[in-house]
């Protein structure tokens, strides 16, 4: 990763670090509005990972 941006983007256009990352920051902090915060990126991860590995599969069997 480039840098570490320890702030919490407030829009989709503002710096931001890594999303694992992110889920580590919004998972340690003590409030509880990053509990929803925390499993919704989770959840993005997961289905962009499950995305990801869905093409390679199609791919594979293109090529």
């Amino acid at each position: 990763m480039v840098a570490f941006i320890v702030d919490i983007p407030q829009g989709i256009t503002d710096s931001a670090t890594v999303l694992p990352v992110q889920i580590y920051l919004w998972a340690d902090s003590p409030e509880r509005a990053f509990v929803a915060k925390t499993a919704a990126a989770i959840l993005v991860l997961l289905g962009f990972l499950i995305v990801m590995n869905g093409i390679a599969v199609w791919l594979r069997k293109k090529f």
